[in-house]
């Protein structure tokens, strides 16, 4: 999902020449490059595919799979994977390989299955590589792919493959900020202030994405905002604003909803609000209260009192004189 609803998708070139025409190239639309989201839409597509049917290969963790499509007169073709197929690719790294017939128009490299139930790559219906089950391929698939792509390298054969690797990982939305080792704590913040939340997700733009915010150990919500899901060139982003006077003080989390097609989630961070904190000098000690009270000149005090005490003297002289 660095996918949401109606996908807003990122193309990006990722290899050119695919078979002899040198403006020949490939196009591989995402969410967010280079990164599937299990329950994104994925469109591939090229031009310059002047030598018949091409078909699309996805090697990934525990899933193995190929598409063949015949292109326009202008060479022209393209790929669609819906939703409820992405999801189910696992976590992991997929490889996407186009294969081109070459000048002979015919493919000399298929899939296929030997009697054991073992994935297999063939030339002309002859086994060359075989891969182990669907539920042996792991994460890392880059030796199986290297596997297939050697097979241009055969005798006999003209076909040609391009290779782009792509990650497949689960819905997310990450908060900015959290405290380390906090549990998904944000930093405090202080009643009367603007209060500002940001993070990236990999939910695509036109997903349903919602902010709540409730009182710590409260269900229901006391704000609600849709956001909207900002285009990144590696991860999406998102904010959410509450402008003065903030929240009242107490503790609060916040938590952000998604929705895409028919899954759901959320991801949650806690954090508190206090009074106006007392102002903090540079070295960390509090800053002194002004004293609103002008100081006497240096010497003044003396003089006042020894002005009393000379007042004092003269008003006894002349009671006792009297």
């Amino acid at each position: 999902m660095k996918s949401a609803l109606t996908v807003i998708a990122v193309t990006i070139l990722i290899a050119a020449c695919l078979v002899l025409p040198a403006s020949a190239a490939v196009y591989y639309s995402t969410s967010t490059p280079q990164i599937i989201t299990r329950g994104d839409e994925l469109a591939v597509s090229g031009t310059g595919a002047t030598n018949g049917t091409v078909v699309l290969w996805i090697i990934g963790r525990d899933y193995f799979g190929t598409k063949a499509v015949a292109p326009d007169r202008h060479g022209n073709f393209s790929f669609f994977y819906k939703p409820t197929e992405t999801a189910q690719f696992s976590t992991g790294q997929y490889a996407v390989v186009l294969q081109d017939p070459g000048p002979n128009g015919i493919m000399e490299i298929e899939p296929g299955k030997d009697a054991g139930g073992n994935l297999t790559i063939m030339n002309r219906g002859k086994i060359i590589v075989r891969l182990g089950t669907t539920e042996a391929l792991r994460a890392n698939v880059q030796k199986e792919t290297a596997s297939l792509t050697a097979a241009a390298r055969l005798q006999g054969v003209d076909d040609t493959f391009v290779t782009e690797y792509f990650f497949i990982e689960d819905p997310a939305v990450v908060f900015n900020g959290i405290i380390p080792a906090s549990d998904s704590r944000l930093p405090d913040q202080v009643s009367g202030n603007r209060i500002f939340f940001n993070g990236t997700t990999n939910l695509r733009t036109s997903d349903i994405f919602r902010a709540e915010i409730r009182k710590d150990g409260a269900e229901t919500p006391i704000m609600t905002k849709d956001l909207t899901i900002i285009p990144g060139t590696g991860l999406n982003s998102w904010n959410y604003q509450l402008d003065e006077p903030g929240l009242q003080p107490g503790k609060y989390r916040i938590s952000v909803r998604w929705a895409s097609y028919n899954t759901t989630g959320s991801s949650t961070a806690y954090f508190a609000v206090g009074e106006d904190a007392v102002p903090v000098t540079p070295g960390g000690l509090p800053v002194p209260a002004m004293n609103t009270e002008a100081p006497l000149p240096k010497g003044l005090d003396t003089l006042l009192i020894l002005g009393i005490v000379f007042v004092s003297a003269v008003v006894l002289y002349t009671v006792g004189k009297k």
